[in-house]
């Protein structure tokens, strides 16, 4: 199920938006700097600006694999002097 978001504007409540589509507003510049957004289910209204930032998803962290060691170069073999 879509996670539902309620956009506050001047005292008027719209929604309820996916939060995909408020993110999308927000990559359009639709969103005000005098705009708040709650999520469903929650009493906490949250500046757009401090909603948007805890709604993109943790960094992926790089895994890098350690390079395998390289096996030692074989020892020369020595001629005997007959």
């Amino acid at each position: 199920m879509k996670s539902l978001v309620t956009l506050s504007r001047a005292f008027v409540e719209f929604g309820p938006f996916a939060k995909s589509e408020i993110l999308d507003f927000h990559k359009r510049g639709l969103l005000q700097d005098t705009d708040y957004l709650r999520d469903e289910g929650c009493e906490t209204w949250l500046h757009y600006a401090e909603w948007v930032a805890a709604s993109k998803p943790a960094p992926k962290l790089k895994v890098v694999k350690a390079a395998a060691p390289k096996a030692a170069p074989a020892a020369k073999k020595t001629k005997k002097a007959a």
